[in-house]
């Protein structure tokens, strides 16, 4: 005999696993909110870098380096904060992912860290901002290919970063434009401070720049 209420129990099963799923979609909906709540909290500055909002709470841009020894390089830098960086206080911590692209055509990818000083909660302008970074080149053994590394010191101004490269790129390259080889001497006279402005900017028009830089 067939049980006249099985269709009902069926619907009723349906329900609950429709009502079940809401509720776990609500629930994880919830979290993120809670998350992201916490994340503008702490950060709220990381949404107005450059003095214009930024909806991910990050900020990416490009810039011009020109040397008088080893030629034209483009740099692009991607950043966001952190809470692993190298000081809980009295610093805002950064990390991020950049892109150098040099004379000869070559590009490396950088591995960044950086940090401000906690001077401020929301308004970044005029306040310094230091940027450290190296090859992220997986090798064998893991790590041991670190150069170039670029150092950028400067401060935040309407839509871009000015700064100087604390004479980073030139002990970086060779006045050929190619890297310079492991363990070699850099004398001060071989260096030089250049001056890079890193505009807010898209990857795609970083990438136009780079074709403009080759030999």
């Amino acid at each position: 005999m067939q049980n006249a209420n099985l269709p009902g129990q069926l619907f009723q099963k349906k329900a609950r696993s429709r009502l079940g799923c809401l509720g776990q979609l609500l629930f994880l909906g919830l979290i993120l909110v809670g998350v992201l709540a916490i994340y503008v909290a702490l950060t709220p500055w990381a949404f107005f870098m450059d003095g214009n909002f930024h909806l991910m709470g990050d900020w990416q841009g490009w810039g011009l380096m020109k040397s008088k020894t080893a030629g034209n390089y483009v740099l692009f830098v991607r950043i966001s904060p952190t809470a692993h960086g190298r000081d809980l206080f009295p610093a805002w911590d950064l990390k991020g992912t950049g892109y150098l692209c040099t004379p000869k055509g070559e590009r490396f990818t950088l591995k960044i860290g950086g940090d401000m000083p906690r001077k401020f909660y929301l308004n970044s302008m005029g306040q310094p901002i230091h940027l450290w970074m190296d090859n992220w080149r997986v090798t064998l053994p893991i790590g041991a290919q670190t150069r170039p590394r670029i150092r950028i010191d400067g401060h935040w101004a309407p839509s871009e970063i000015i700064a100087d490269d604390h004479k980073s790129l030139s002990a970086a390259f060779l006045p050929d434009g190619t890297l310079r080889p492991h363990g070699s001497h850099v004398s001060p006279s071989q260096t030089e401070l250049i001056q890079v402005t890193l505009h807010e900017g898209s990857y795609s028009s970083f990438k136009d720049a780079c074709q403009t830089v080759r030999h």
